[in-house]
């Protein structure tokens, strides 16, 4: 089955423009710099469709030891039959040809794509974790599953019954053997390659590691740390920004895309339990792990650049991404709830 990353991708590329846009997109996403992308959808339904149909593994089959003359009891591995449909992403800007003359060393149209593409990757991080495929289903937006839908009563979701507390330093070193115990449960059942969160969670468990003896930041990348441990990184989903009003009235919102500052009711208690939070396991792979999906033959990542040497005043520029995320099998992601970081 073909795959690709991102970093992949630029290899062979002549297009030094499109270079630099897919290094801002590895620059501010982690998960972007591993994730493969299976590039192998079409259209189908006349060409108004894009989906990729899939078998994800559940549960696997079993067996059992028997006496002579005696006989096995039947067993199926369980597969289930999933449709992923891509999503299309992106962003446009307009900027006057006499601005952009103008701009002398500070170029406005490159800054607008950066800060576009950073939207992007908002957006893909966002329904990465919390894409909502009942929702999708009801409304008809396209948007794709994410990893808190598709986790929701496996055999990989862990702690649905009881938070650990890590929200103070007395109440961190009380239970810091408990909580790694719990992440390395995670990390080992799904065998990850990478652990998704948000800033606080990180801080946390780096805090956690310095109390047990462990190193967490090793190599450099991109000119930041890469924070890690026992070979399976960190990786910090960020926020996810919304803009409300117009203008001056304009407000932008941030928003954790892996959620803090959560309230749930938490076993059989009456009262919930505030100040908590999510942790993501998901191993990379193709064949029967977590990975992306884009058009056959695609890039994942168009541009639509101006030439400003024709006419027209007014310019427009375009950053699309087309992708969506699908997970094979079941026990190669997990996710390790309630985690009490703060009040």
């Amino acid at each position: 089955m073909a795959a690709m990353t991102l970093e992949e991708l630029k290899k062979g590329m002549s297009d030094k423009v499109f270079d630099k846009i897919v290094d801002i997109f590895l620059r501010h996403s982690d998960v972007l710099a591993l994730l493969p992308f299976d590039d192998c959808v079409s259209a189908s339904g006349g060409g108004s469709t894009m989906k990729y149909k899939y078998m994800r593994k559940v549960l696997p089959a079993t067996a059992q030891f028997r006496k002579l003359y005696g006989s096995y009891s039947a067993s199926m591995a369980t597969k289930q039959e999933c449709e992923a449909a891509l999503a299309i992403m992106g962003g446009a800007v307009q900027i006057d040809r006499v601005l952009n003359k103008a701009a002398g060393r500070w170029d406005n149209l490159a800054y607008q794509i950066e800060e576009h593409i950073k939207a992007v990757i908002s957006l893909f991080h966002y329904t990465l974790i919390n894409g909502d495929a009942v929702t999708t289903a009801s409304t008809d937006e396209p948007q794709f599953e994410g990893l808190d839908s598709m986790l929701a009563g496996t055999t990989t979701e862990y702690g649905a019954e009881k938070s650990i507390d890590l929200s103070t330093i007395t109440n961190l070193k009380n239970n810091a053997d408990e909580f790694y115990e719990a992440l390395m449960l995670l990390v080992k059942a799904t065998q990850a390659d990478a652990l998704l969160m948000n800033t606080d969670m990180i801080t946390k468990i780096q805090t956690v590691a310095r109390v047990l003896g462990y190193k967490t930041e090793t190599e450099e990348a991109f000119g930041k740390r890469v924070v890690s441990l026992d070979g399976v990184r960190f990786m910090d989903m960020q926020n996810h920004y919304t803009v409300t009003g117009e203008g001056k009235d304009a407000v932008a919102t941030a928003n954790a895309v892996v959620k803090k500052g959560v309230s749930r009711k938490i076993g059989s208690a009456e009262t919930a339990t505030t100040g908590l939070t999510d942790i993501y396991a998901v191993k990379f792979d193709v064949n029967d792990g977590f990975h992306g999906i884009s058009l056959n033959g695609s890039s994942v990542i168009e541009k639509y650049l101006p030439d400003f040497s024709k006419p027209g005043t007014v310019k427009d520029a375009e950053v699309e991404m087309i992708a969506a995320t699908v997970l094979k099998n079941t026990q190669h992601a997990g996710v390790l709830r309630n985690i009490k970081i703060s009040a």
